[in-house]
């Protein structure tokens, strides 16, 4: 297989016709004295000639993706039964190895020839890039004697000259279709491996690597495009738009830009990129974008200490209007590039450029030196939600540059670690930049949020990826890769001598960049040889346990002092392979997927490992206060540990008896100030060090209606040996911890213990445990004290819904609308004040304490009416004009509470209406106005809703967000049958125009309804949802509206809905209903049958197999050019749940007629002449008649042969196949 080593791309840029002309000349190095052809990757082109060493050659060029979009395959008599059909034919194009679709054939004339060593410099020093054909571990070869057999032949130029029109794949072009767009193109390279290829002939992946030369003619100004399109009329509102220049943003340095030489009103603009990369990381973006350097913004101490890497440039381009959202949004960068340079390697390219773009995928694949970003992304100084998830997201794409871009990964089994490291390198940049307390408290939730989705899954050193990849299915490998770098790290830390990975990862880089890493190809194996290495540790254990295998383990740990031997004996039990489920639980996200995978056979349950190995942390604060760190190594599935006991003094008194003496702060502050020594009697019965000590005098007692511990407690306290103990205490595992110490040791953890994470588990175990006034009286104190970090206040407050129940006279919810009456609204009142959210802490406090109090629920299960009530108040009374920041999402916040509170249906479940109307009147049958308490609420709410939706359309909002909220919860409330919204009310919001987010949510409302499908009056709202499937403009909208489909597949089957076009309230209804022993059994059955992937597979079969809409709708995406290979592998994927395959087709036979001349007399003079045709009766034929099965993709259906047996009477037929 001939290395490419160099490819020049030509490309003529027509924004009028949605047109590229273009060349692209490879520089390739034959392996192989008898090469005859090269093969090369391309799709949705038309190629127009080849050329080989400059002379012309013949080429073969077999287009699967356009094959099956062509008037021959969809005019042919094939239904949705034979989707199996068309996923033969597009087999080559979803495989992990592409096949090659276009083959030049050398030209008579033309040889390898081999090269003389004397005469020729080895001008291709870059280290070789490994073949597809090839298999790694022959890559790993030394690159001497490779590059060597290179150099063996004369380098043979290849051109390919294509035409590109209306692409679909790869490439896209935005037009202006209102005052607010600009036109521009842009490339996008997801999925992995097919994208570049779809608009440039080359060896598309990421193994195939060389250095580029790119040569792009473009319009000048945005008036030259107007000028150029045929219907283009130019308006005086435009002239000032009509001067701007287009820019290209392209991978590489930027040589020179030159007037085209025949048309002035163009220009071409010339990149070089001498670093060999992958098609996958190359791309371009061409528009009326304004630059802005980032770099500029750094303030001039930050300039005077960081000279090492003033050189290296960051920009960031968007279109016009978006400057000022460009620098609040991006203002950090230049700061990010310099830590990452200073702490890990130098920047691999020249320089570092942002682009943003309309209708963009959320998540881009970056290329070498530029990432293609959304414009979604943008957000102006007043939005506060924004910051963190933003700069993070872009943190990591400047991260990909050093890992994922220059260094790629060997295969697809070593991904996790490519993308390890750039999650884990900007987590530590955020570190930096935000706190510690930032970034353990999110990595403890992230740590969560894997417990809860590591099951059933494969292990992330052996990843169940479904090809062309899709980089959002890559969420998981991203969410537990820089976890698990993370432990690692520690392990690395604690292994004697050792600087964890802040050693090893800027090796790897060193590595990449001094050619050690051959073609910079990372592999599991490497990565692991290096980090034994420097911590001079065998780590087989740990990769075979985090790497190579799934799931986690859950410890339950029991623990006693034993005051005769002064031990603390704790037993360490795993229970992973008791506790853990076989089998994740059925998510609406993953549905298309899981079934798909049960369907081929393949199994949904994972190996769970009994035992876990490695050193863990436990630190005990004994008497003394002292915290003492104990170090044990677990080797078993029970360890039994017998800590030695060092404090001999009495545990000291840590709650207060006399809530009339000062706390420590007041005590120690005061002897500062006078100068006097502190006598150890001030400090008897003080809580010394303590958090949570607020509204501790007697009037907040009882104001609070808070609660202490008793004598007995405390007693009890007193006698404990230590204060409390922790388990992991250094956070190096990835586990599920349950310790049997008392509730007071957590209270106490929770007080004195300054780690994030220490405080957090103590949440949680208040969380699970059962309520109690001292419980909720602990957790309003940490809610109440600013000392706390922001995210263990706001889960105090979503904790103390819990505890808002009737055994406790409901103190919960006392604390709660306490809480937000003392911070927020004026005094003894609970009418808000006017929002201030300059102090971002308290902001998301003001956001976390409605969404609490909307999960109280009575014995009913549905939230008391005050509570609904101060919701919808906050809402109707909320104030934000002299506020500097935006209130968007706390409106949002706002409305998603009250819809919470709404959860429960009122007793008259209306039906969804199809008629485009709207009316909830909320009269009975009878025409009298009987509307419940309940009822009148939900229509109190919805007018309030109703009226933000109305101001955000009049004064749009951030996004839209508060119509996108509005939408969602008129989908969540219609499904529950609480509301009975119409269709056009949703429809509305579907329309182009409107942000892609706001569509989709609104079009995912409509999918959600089950009487969408099989109501006859929707079959105009469904045509409407494939049509704009097929003709949206935002590939963005198209791709997720697919997966929306296939969502609300899982969705309808995972839940039960009321039936006759009623939608009811789910699997456990809202109404009480006498049911017989019959309907129980059948109920119970048919929830069993909605909890396993089997049992929905029968249930979409049934709903929907036979829905004609949905079978031509289907079949037309199938066959549209419009979609992309991505687009139709998931409706295949929709399709093999659905339908059957039938090898069978309907054959129509057209027989002969009798035809008669009739003349008829009509009178005065005039006859009229007609044919009338007699049908022959039928012959009696064949009773079947079996056509064969298409064996694979080459087999041709149009010239099949079909043999009848004929009747007797031998009549003559013609036989036509359609």
């Amino acid at each position: 297989m001939p290395e490419a080593t160099r490819l020049n791309l030509t490309l003529d840029v027509d924004f009028a016709s949605r047109t590229i002309i273009g060349s692209s000349e490879i520089t390739v190095l034959p392996t192989d004295p008898s090469l005859k052809s090269i093969h090369l990757d391309l799709r949705q082109a038309k190629v127009t000639g080849a050329f080989v060493s400059g002379k012309a050659a013949l080429w073969d060029y077999e287009d699967f993706w356009s094959t099956t979009s062509s008037p021959p395959f969809k005019e042919s008599a094939r239904t949705i039964h034979q989707y199996d059909q068309f996923e033969d034919k597009l087999a080559p194009v979803i495989h992990e190895n592409l096949s090659g679709e276009l083959v030049v054939h050398f030209p008579r004339g033309v040889k390898v020839q081999p090269q003389d060593p004397f005469t020729t410099a080895l001008s291709f020093g870059n280290s070789p890039s490994l073949s597809r054909h090839e298999s790694p571990e022959i890559a790993a070869t030394p690159s001497l004697a490779r590059t060597d057999l290179y150099n063996a032949f004369v380098p043979i130029t290849v051109r390919v000259e294509f035409r590109l029109t209306e692409p679909t794949m790869g490439l896209t072009f935005i037009e202006k279709n209102s005052e607010h767009r600009y036109e521009h193109a842009y490339t996008f390279s997801n999925p992995y491996g097919i994208s570049t290829s779809s608009w440039l002939p080359c060896v598309d992946g990421l193994w195939e690597r060389c250095s580029w030369e790119f040569e792009i003619t473009v319009p000048k100004t945005i008036g030259d495009i107007k000028r150029a399109q045929a219907d283009g009329i130019e308006h005086d509102k435009d002239e000032e738009d009509s001067e701007r220049d287009i820019v290209v943003v392209c991978i590489g340095d930027l040589q020179q830009e030159a007037t085209h030489l025949f048309d002035h009103s163009k220009k071409t603009v010339t990149f070089v990129l001498t670093s060999p990369v992958a098609a996958q990381h190359v791309g371009f973006a061409i528009g009326p974008f304004v630059q802005t350097n980032l770099s500029e913004l750094k303030e001039s101490d930050e300039d005077d200490g960081n000279h090492s890497s003033s050189s290296v440039e960051v920009y960031a381009y968007a279109l016009p209007g978006r400057q000022d959202e460009v620098v609040n949004t991006c203002m950090f960068m230049h700061k990010a590039m310099e830590f990452f340079v200073r702490e890990y390697s130098s920047y691999p390219f020249g320089s570092f450029s942002l682009c943003f773009v309309e209708d963009a995928l959320d998540d881009m694949e970056p290329c070498s030196g530029l990432a293609i970003v959304s414009d979604r992304y943008l957000f102006p100084g007043d939005i506060i939600d924004q910051i963190y998830p933003v700069t993070k997201y872009l943190t990591t794409l400047l991260a990909s540059q050093w890992s994922s871009v220059n260094i790629v990964p060997k295969n697809w089994n070593s991904l996790w670690v490519t993308i390890g490291i750039c999650r884990y390198i900007s987590g530590v940049f955020l570190r930096r930049l935000m706190g510690n307390n930032e970034y353990r408290f999110r990595l403890k939730k992230d740590a969560e949020r894997i417990c809860d989705l590591d099951i059933g899954r494969q292990p992330i050193g052996h990843p169940d990826l479904e090809f062309p990849i899709d980089k959002s299915t890559l969420d998981f490998i991203g969410l537990k890769a820089p976890l698990i770098l993370h432990i690692l790290d520690r392990r690395l830390t604690k292994s004697g001598g050792s600087f964890g990975l802040t050693r090893v990862i800027p090796k790897i880089f060193w590595q990449a960049m001094s050619g050690d890493l051959t073609n910079g190809c990372l592999s599991t194996s490497h990565f692991q040889r290096l980090c034994e290495k420097v911590s001079h540790a065998k780590l087989d254990s740990f990769f075979q346990e985090w790497v190579l295998g799934s799931g986690y383990p859950i410890f339950r740990i029991t623990q006693r002092f034993n005051k005769k031997k002064m031990f603390i004996e704790m037993g360490i039990r795993q229970v992973q392979n008791v506790e853990m489920p076989k089998t994740g639980e059925l998510r609406e996200e993953s549905f298309v997927k899981d079934a798909k995978k049960y369907l081929h056979g393949e199994s949904l349950e994972s190996t769970v490992r009994p035992i876990f190995t490695g050193p863990m942390t436990i630190r005990i604060h004994e008497a003394d206060g002292t915290p003492y760190e104990h170090v044990v190594n677990i080797k078993d599935s029970f360890t039994k540990l017998d800590i030695q006991y060092n404090t001999k003094y009495k545990r000291l008194k840590r709650h207060l008896r006399n809530r009339d003496k000062p706390s420590a702060n007041v005590v120690v502050a005061s002897a500062a100030t006078s100068g006097e020594p502190i006598d150890d009697g001030e400090l008897d019965g003080v809580l010394l060090h303590s958090l949570g000590d607020v509204l501790s005098t007697d009037n907040d007692m009882e104001e609070w209606r808070l609660t202490e511990w008793t004598k007995e407690e405390e007693d009890q306290m007193t006698n404990e040996a230590f204060e409390w103990l922790r388990v992991d205490s250094d956070f190096e595992w990835i586990c599920m911890i349950y310790i049997n110490q008392p509730d007071y040791m957590y209270a106490s953890q929770l007080q004195q213990d300054r780690d994030v994470v220490a405080q957090y588990e103590c949440i949680r175990y208040f969380a699970d445990a059962k309520p109690s006034p001292i419980y909720s009286t602990i957790l309003v104190r940490t809610l109440m004290d600013r000392r706390y970090y922001y995210g263990i206040r706001t889960e105090a407050a979503l904790t103390l819904a819990k505890y808002a129940i009737a055994d406790l006279d409901w103190i919960g919810r006392y604390h709660l609308l306490k809480a937000f009456q003392v911070m927020f609204c004026f005094p003894d009142s609970l009418i808000p004040q006017a929002n201030d959210f300059s102090d971002f802490s308290t902001y998301f406090l003001q956001k976390a304490i409605p969404l609490a109090l909307s999960e109280v629920k009575d014995g009913t299960g549905q939230t008391p009416l005050p509570i609904k009530e101060f919701l919808l108040d906050l809402l109707r009374y909320n104030e934000n004009s002299n506020n500097t920041f935006s209130d968007c999402y706390y409106l949002g916040v706002l409305m998603t509470a009250i819809s919470n509170a709404m959860s429960k249906p009122p007793e008259q479940t209306p039906q969804f209406n199809f008629d485009f109307t709207f009316d909830v009147n909320g009269k009975g049958a009878n025409g009298v106005n009987d509307k419940s308490a309940e009822a009148k609420f939900v229509e109190k709410a919805m007018v309030e809703i109703e009226r933000c939706q109305r101001i955000d359309q009049w004064m749009p909002s951030y996004q839209n967000v508060v119509s996108t909220v509005a939408i969602s919860i008129k989908g969540k409330l219609s499904q529950l049958g609480t509301i009975n919204p119409s269709v056009r009310d949703l429809l509305h919001y579907t329309h182009a125009g409107l942000f892609d987010t706001l569509r989709l949510t609104a079009f995912s409302a409509i999918l959600s309804i089950p009487d969408l499908y099989t109501a006859p009056e929707s079959k105009t709202t469904l045509r409407y949802v494939f049509k704009t499937i097929l003709t949206d403009h935002s590939y963005h909208v198209r791709l997720w509206l697919i997966k929306l489909l296939g969502r609300s597949l899982g969705k309808i089957s995972m839940h039960k809905y009321g039936g006759s076009g009623k939608l009811g309230g789910g699997v456990g209804t809202f109404l009480i209903v006498e049911e017989s022993g019959t309907e129980i059994a059948e109920s119970r059955k048919d929830e069993y049958r909605r909890s396993n992937v089997e049992g929905c597979i029968d249930i979409v079969k049934e709903q929907f197999s036979e829905v004609d809409i949905l079978k031509t709708g289907f079949w037309e995406l199938l066959t549209s050019p419009a979609l992309g290979v991505l687009e139709k592998r998931i409706l295949l994927d929709i399709c093999g749940i659905i339908y059957d395959v039938r090898p069978t087709r309907i054959v129509k036979l057209r027989f002969p007629n009798r035809t008669e001349i009739v003349a008829k007399n009509l009178g005065r003079g005039k006859i009229k002449f007609y044919r009338a045709d007699k049908p022959r009766p039928l012959p009696r034929l064949a009773p079947i008649i079996d056509l064969p099965r298409s064996s694979g993709a080459g087999t041709d259906m149009e010239s099949m042969t079909v043999t009848l047996p004929l009747p007797q009477n031998r009549i003559k037929l013609n036989i036509k196949i359609k």
